[in-house]
Order: structure tokens, then sequence, then C-alpha cells
């Protein structure tokens, strides 16, 4: 069967102009690709501008333009195809494509832009749904948008089979609830968060947790100072903080930050008289890495840091080269079983759920972990 012709009518790429910001060129084009795609989307997939192209139209080198490419494919803008052409995803899937089911993956904005852990998630289901013969639509969504019907409607416009609900907050019910009324299949992932809808997979950190603090304790450290956000807290993370504490008899202490200057915070906790400090929050780590970079670096250097989930980035600023503590989930191996569950069909049965124990990394480098954005 001849391959379906995919169209190539776009409107002109914007004025020839140099880039201004230096050290930003990565983020000014991604918005200015991020714009004509918008403009240039219609109901199916289209042939976009090649690489090649918009480096010789900007003047800037292939390996940055690749980079923006690469990101906007996470955002779901484009795809990769064989032989070098990237297509621009169109509004309406094509349902005559030969595919196993058309999958739903909703996605907070706030959380995929500022946590790492949270969109390494999306980056691996979506490239081993799609590596695995599903279609899929990545839809962002705002808090507000969760409690009414407008996420519901934008799903039906992909026409979805299932929806894969990745930490599924409160405002998820209402949505949730109104996909099963029309037939679509929710299956939740509990994360960092305790979810508000049933969840057929659950990660979870509480072994790797006691493992790093049971290694503290082992290396003759007594005390140690929970970095938090009461506001914006990781309630799963917590307890299992919590339990891991008594269990290794550390004495704790709390800092609060509560809306100061960041870098006044990261700068207190270097005082704090105890022999590690602990980030139970990725939101909080995730401000104050894009806030006060420099002095987070600073504190890295100078205390013994962990992060309870996953590596934190540093957007703008280079990834230091510091050792620090991490607890880490190997999201591959996530997306690998519930994409074989979507196969054999296992991911709707009853039972379970299944869970991912995430695992504790000791003194290893940041850089090898974190993502540069």
């Amino acid at each position: 069967m001849a391959r379906k012709k995919v169209p190539r009518t776009l409107t002109p790429l914007p004025a020839r102009r140099r880039l201004q910001k230096a050290d930003h060129k990565t983020e000014e084009l991604t918005e200015i690709l991020r714009e004509a795609a918008a403009r240039n989307r219609r109901e199916q997939p289209r042939a976009f501008y090649s690489m090649r192209e918009v480096s010789a139209h900007f003047a800037v080198p292939f390996a940055l333009v690749s980079r923006v490419y690469e990101r906007l494919g996470q955002e779901g803008l484009l795809t990769a195809v064989r032989g070098s052409k990237t297509l621009l995803q169109g509004q309406r899937f094509d349902r005559q494509l030969s595919v196993r089911a058309f999958v739903g993956l909703p996605a907070s904005l706030s959380a995929f832009v500022t946590v790492q852990a949270y969109r390494m998630f999306f980056i691996t289901i979506r490239r081993e749904l799609r590596v695995r013969g599903f279609a899929t639509a990545m839809v962002f969504f705002e808090k507000a948008e969760a409690r009414t019907g407008i996420l519901s409607d934008r799903f039906k416009i992909y026409e979805i089979d299932t929806v894969l609900w990745f930490q599924p907050a409160k405002e998820a019910r209402e949505t949730a609830a109104r996909l099963k009324d029309r037939g679509v299949r929710v299956i939740g992932i509990a994360h960092e968060q305790i979810p508000s809808i049933p969840c057929r997979y659950q990660v979870r950190r509480d072994r790797a947790i006691n493992d790093l603090l049971s290694e503290w304790s082992s290396l003759g450290i007594a005390h140690v100072t929970i970095a938090q956000w009461p506001e914006k807290g990781a309630p799963l993370s917590e307890e299992a903080l919590r339990s891991a504490v008594e269990e290794a008899r550390l004495d704790t202490s709390i800092a609060t930050f509560r809306g100061q200057r960041s870098e006044a915070f990261v700068r207190s906790l270097r005082k704090v008289k105890s022999g590690a400090i602990v980030f139970s929050s990725a939101q909080l780590a995730s401000q104050l890495c894009f806030r006060a970079p420099g002095a987070v670096a600073d504190l890295l250097r100078s205390r013994r840091v962990a992060f309870l989930n996953g590596p934190v980035s540093m957007p703008f600023a280079k990834v230091p080269d510091i050792q620090v503590d991490l607890v880490v989930v190997d999201w591959q191996w996530v997306a690998e079983r519930i994409t074989n569950d979507l196969i054999t069909q296992d991911a709707f049965a009853l039972s379970g759920p299944t869970i991912f124990e995430a695992e504790a990394k000791l003194r290893v480098p940041l850089s090898d972990f974190a993502q540069v954005i």
C-alpha cells in the first residue's frame, strides 16, 4: 500500500534575523518555532520546516536546532520520521493508520516545565508507546481546565481510547469521571502526591529513602534538616521520610520556605547545624534551582544534600559536577511495563496495584543525572 502523502504547504519562516540573546538562543528559537507550529497546524499531520532550513535561515548551529526540535517533539508538536523528515502533528489523528490504540497523556504544564521526574515519565512513556505501535496525544492543562469539561472535550477531539494519568491530583476526579462516561478507560499512575483516583500503578520511594537514611546513620550522621514547602508538599515522600527517620533514629529539624527570597532561603540552609539536608518536595527544589542556581550549587559543595524526588535541573545555568544523594526511578522500565500491560490488556485488570520501587544513589555527580535545559 502506498504511503499517504503528507502535505507541505507552510507559511514562510519569520523574517530572517539574528537571535539576540546569546545565552538563551535555544529558548528564543523554541518560542519562534512553537508559534510557527501553532500557526500552521491543521487537522492532519503535515511536513514541517527541515532542521537544515531553520539552521541556515537563523544562522544558528544545526545542533541547537536539533535540541529545539527534540523539545517540541516532547511537547507533542513535532515527530521525526525516517528519511530525516519532521512532521507537524495534526489536531486530529487519522484513524486509517494502523495503530494498536489511541492513548491520551494529560500533563500539568507547570509540573512538566519545572520537575524533571514528572517530565521524564512523559518523555519515556510517549517514546515507548510510539515504538510499540500506539498513537499518543499529549495534552497540557492548567488546574482550572481539569475541574471543568474543557480537558475532556480536548481529548474528545483526538478520539482517545485510553488515558494514562500520571500523578492525578484532586482536580483529576472531575475529568476522569467525564472521560469514563464517554467510554474512555482511565489508568492512574500514583507518584509524588496522594492520588485522587484509583491508580493501577504506583511509584514508591519508601525502600530507597530507608536505604539512604540507613547509610547516613552508619556514617555517623545523627541529625538532618528537612527543607519543605507546606503549601506544595509531597505527601507520599514526606510520609516515607518520617517513617525512615524514625527507623534510622535520626534527630530532625524543619526548614520551611515561606515565600522569602530563594537565594536567602538557600543560604540559610548552609548555616543549619545538622549533618545533612533533605529536599522532600520536587517543586521546592526545582524553584530554588531555577531562581538561585548559584546559591544551590554553593550549598551542594558545602553540605551533604539529598533530593528524594530525583535529580534537579538548573535552567539557564550549567549543572554542577557535584556529588549528591538521589532517590531515582527507572522511568524506562516503568514505560516498558505499562506499555506491555496495555498490549496484553493486563493494565485493565482489577488486581493490583503494580509497584515500581525507586533506588537510592549515594554520592553521585548531579551532572550525570540532571537534564540540561
